[in-house]
């Protein structure tokens, strides 16, 4: 049996319509299992009737329309809460950020008659890019931190430089191997520390290159929208936008790899950032 096939019919056995607590099949199983112990031709009757009311109501497409609405909602849900609980690591200028560029994705889609095919995979790329936004904002709010913290304790980038050249030159007066080897491996950490600093500095760099990036995709395709009547034009070049990223997704995930508490947060897109698409009558 399909996967699918065997959600829908589980669904159907424990469908109730709205105000029962108790679904109608289970109680005319009940029923036919208690009438079957007066009359045992009363459990064949009861069995070929749920076969038939599982396989009628299973091939109902509306049926089938609903338990998908239902499933589809649960995974907006899930991926609001994720959402929400990565924007929550943010600062407020971060959120303020993502924000507006949710706003841009949303007027795309809003801008486009809500029976236009293609808006859905529009909406699915749109919030592919939106979540590739959210997760470059949380890295660079961890990369500026890091750099604003050794700023304020004075072990910037040149600070450190600076103390690696002094130390050098007072090997000289070393009085002892034990001290030289001393100063020595303090020269190292400081080298080494001076280097991750430059290489947070070049990971900003970056990051705050992509973040442009994606604004002035974003830009470019919300104008588009308003200047083209192609919708299959305007859904593949929000398609290649997206696939244009890949580079960029894939210095994402080794970031997210040296910062395992992050993992469940960082981890794939949800299904479909549905919640940054409004329905008819919101906006209505």
């Amino acid at each position: 049996m399909k996967p699918g096939l065997r959600r829908y019919i589980k669904a159907a056995f424990n469908a109730r319509p709205l105000g029962m607590f108790i679904a109608p099949n289970w109680i005319a199983l009940g029923a036919f299992g208690l009438l079957g112990l007066v009359n045992p031709g009363f459990w064949v009757l009861g069995a070929g009737l749920e076969l038939a009311y599982l396989y009628i109501l299973s091939q109902s497409q509306r049926f089938r329309d609903h338990i998908d609405s239902l499933s589809g909602s649960k995974s907006m849900d899930d991926g609001r809460a994720r959402l929400e609980a990565l924007l929550a690591h943010l600062d407020r200028e971060s959120q303020a950020r993502w924000r507006q560029l949710s706003n841009r994705c949303q007027q795309i889609l809003d801008t486009q008659p809500e029976d236009r095919v293609g808006l859905d995979v529009q909406a699915d790329e749109l919030g592919r890019l939106l979540w590739l936004y959210a997760k470059l904002l949380r890295t660079r709010v961890m990369l500026e931190g890091l750099l604003r913290e050794v700023r304020q304790k004075g072990e910037d980038e040149r600070t450190l430089e600076r103390r690696a050249n002094e130390l050098t030159r007072s090997l000289e007066q070393a009085s002892s191997d034990a001290m030289r080897r001393s100063i020595e491996a303090q020269i190292d950490i400081l080298k080494r520390r001076a280097g991750r600093q430059a290489e947070a500095q070049a990971k900003l760099a970056h990051v705050d290159a992509d973040l442009a990036r994606i604004e002035q995709q974003v830009e470019l395709l919300r104008e588009e929208t308003l200047l083209t009547s192609d919708a299959s034009g305007l859904s593949r070049r929000i398609d290649t936008a997206s696939s244009a990223l890949t580079e960029t997704v894939q210095w994402v995930k080794e970031q997210e790899d040296a910062t395992a508490d992050l993992d469940e947060l960082l981890g794939e897109e949800p299904p479909l950032l549905t919640p940054l698409r409004r329905s008819h009558s919101d906006r209505s």
